[in-house]
């Protein structure tokens, strides 16, 4: 560990790093090894990780390794919310908790922008920019007005085709969450883009060139600024396909989160949740929530609003805590200074049945317990949508959620309208 030259000793705060693990193996132990070269004093940064009953030998590593790290062991998997409660009980002397996911790695100088960006006594996180572990090719795609479908979608262009050195990849790149999800009635993999949207694909390495030609088309015709990022091009594009081609060497980083945000519908996510880093969220702002996969948060916040409802398991536990200190006052911030790199759903895998289960529960219940009364009921009602074993599981959760409901509602000081303006279409 790196000591801060720039730190006075009476001013350095104890910083407690929870890190928790489920099997991750060599993923977890690099974590760890990050975090221990992080730019801070060493005897005022506790490292504790919290294991869910592995079987991968981590916990004897860790403690043969490196006995300076703490290591709490449960029986069973607790999941990502009960296992961070396991090392949120006690905060004596620990004046701010960070939470790094175990397929996370820090940069050395993490640590104090974010604490940096605690300016004054009520702000409860500051979130770093979280990035993915990986180098990508990206395609920028911004029209110059929208036009609306017969289905009333407001759409820009639509990548058609997605050729990338003479392969056809459209199926393959991803479309980040400016484009439309893909039309059911159409045979063709390519999406309508919301407005300024990107494509990108994984590469190896820096040091890759790929020849690109993307097929283009648009309700009317338009111009298009289409092309890697700092190197546009203008097209006019009209309902029949139109070609672009060009080449692409410059790799860039992808966003998994600048800060989360509430969304059309009431949905929590990310800020820039798969667009490519080019710059968009550089400069530090409040947020209407963090991120559980790596943030700072102050102890005092926690000891007031509480840790992680346990019926959560994971997913939304992060947006659920965000949005009931925020009802009671605290507010969040985002610091890009701050850099951290992510396996993104390394354990449970994006997209899946199990992660679907758990997102999809789990924001229904956040509703109940903290949106406006209409908003909650349509959650109760439509859960029938979860099949049944993720029904009956919410049906189970609800009463704990509205005494919850209510235990909030006489400690709120920010009223529901002014959580809904917060709200962002993506």
């Amino acid at each position: 560990m790196v000591g801060s030259g720039e730190l006075q000793e009476l001013a350095v705060p104890n910083v407690r790093v929870v890190v928790v693990n489920f099997n991750g193996g060599d993923i977890t132990l690099r974590c760890v090894d990050a975090l221990r070269v992080t730019h801070f004093p060493r005897e005022r940064l506790e490292i504790v990780v919290v294991d869910n009953g592995s079987t991968d030998g981590v916990t004897s590593i860790l403690k043969e390794r490196y006995p300076d790290v703490v290591v709490v062991e449960s029986a069973t998997n607790e999941g990502f919310a009960r296992g961070c409660n396991l090392a949120l009980g006690d905060l004596d002397g620990v004046d701010f908790v960070a939470l790094i996911n175990n397929d996370a790695l820090v940069e050395p100088n993490w640590l104090e922008p974010l604490l940096a960006g605690f300016t004054h006594a009520r702000v409860g996180a500051v979130c770093p920019k979280l990035l993915l572990n990986l180098y990508a090719h990206a395609v920028l795609l911004q029209p110059s007005e929208l036009s609306e479908l017969p289905d009333g979608r407001l759409v820009g262009a639509r990548v058609d085709r997605l050729v990338v050195n003479g392969d056809d990849q459209t199926a393959m790149v991803r479309f980040d969450e400016r484009f439309w999800d893909p039309d059911r009635e159409s045979e063709r993999p390519g999406r309508w883009s919301k407005g300024t949207a990107s494509v990108w694909w994984e590469v190896e390495s820096q040091s890759v060139v790929d020849a690109v030609t993307v097929h283009l088309r648009s309700p009317s015709s338009r111009t298009v600024c289409v092309g890697p990022p700092g190197a546009p091009l203008l097209v006019e594009v009209g309902a029949a396909t139109t070609p672009v081609s060009f080449a692409i060497d410059a790799t860039v980083r992808v966003i998994n989160s600048a800060g989360g945000a509430l969304y059309t519908g009431w949905f929590g996510g990310d800020r820039g949740f798969l667009e490519p880093d080019v710059g968009q969220y550089d400069e530090p702002t409040e947020v209407f929530s963090w991120c559980g996969g790596a943030v700072l948060l102050r102890s005092d916040y926690l000891r007031e609003v509480g840790v992680f409802d346990p019926s959560y398991f994971l997913y939304y536990e992060d947006f659920d805590l965000s949005w009931r200190g925020r009802s009671a006052g605290w507010i969040y911030r985002y610091e890009p200074k701050s850099v951290v790199y992510h396996e993104h759903a390394y354990s449970s895998k994006a997209g899946s049945e199990f992660f679907n289960y758990w997102v999809n529960r789990n924001r229904r219940l956040t509703l109940v317990k903290s949106a406006p009364a209409g908003v909650a009921v349509r959650a109760v009602v439509g859960a029938v949508r979860l099949g049944p074993s993720g029904f009956w599981s919410f049906v189970r959760a609800v009463p704990s959620a509205i005494r919850d409901r209510r235990r909030l509602n006489r400690t709120r000081v920010v009223s529901r309208a002014a959580i809904a303006s917060w709200t962002k279409v993506k």
